[in-house]
């Protein structure tokens, strides 16, 4: 969903979660609303079924519901990752997600890759896996968890290459870093050589 208006930040995503709870109730078939993350641009929503089955027109008034509150955007079937894509592919892909700010989708993405990685890229990729999810309790209002998170993954990136597959860890480390001392929360961009 996009943002319509500046009553949605992160710090009421618990609350505006259960309003939007309220409002899709009664249009409820099995879906239900699991949890909500607050961007600068977009809210995203995790819808869950009990029935193992592709969300899109099964309960299109479920969705209606949701566009009374503003514009549904995109509906997105988050699976396993399974493509045969390379490692730099998987990476620039997460990056652009980070990049979107859409930092549980990047999480889910470098998962793929990062189960089979090994040595000091595995550490590296658990690292860049580890600010994605300090992001998504950002986008939740979770402040405290959001520093601790990345203060965790500070070790995993420490002594990382300038450039893991063309992405720029170093300047990623150093925005972690800049937070951290700073205490302040912000975003940034990933960059790609």
């Amino acid at each position: 969903m996009k943002k319509k208006d500046e009553g949605y930040e992160p710090k009421k995503a618990k609350d505006i979660l259960q309003k939007l709870r309220n409002l899709v109730e009664p249009h409820s078939n099995k879906e239900e609303l699991r949890d909500i993350r607050i961007s600068r641009y977009f809210i995203e929503l995790d819808v869950g079924s009990d029935e193992n089955a592709y969300f899109i027109g099964i309960n299109e008034a479920f969705v209606s519901a949701l566009s009374q509150v503003d514009s549904v955007l995109l509906i997105d079937e988050i699976t396993e990752e399974k493509e045969n894509r390379s490692i730099e592919e998987t990476l620039y892909s997460a990056v652009f997600l980070f990049n979107m700010e859409r930092f549980w989708k990047s999480h889910e993405v470098l998962e793929a890759i990062w189960r089979t990685a090994s040595g000091s890229n595995k550490k590296f990729l658990n690292g860049f896996i580890l600010v994605d999810a300090a992001y998504v309790h950002l986008q939740k209002g979770e402040d405290d968890i959001y520093f601790s998170i990345l203060g965790r993954s500070i070790e995993k990136l420490s002594g990382a290459p300038e450039y893991l597959f063309n992405v720029n860890l170093k300047l990623l480390l150093e925005n972690v870093e800049k937070i951290l001392s700073e205490k302040r929360a912000f975003y940034f961009k990933i960059m790609i050589k």
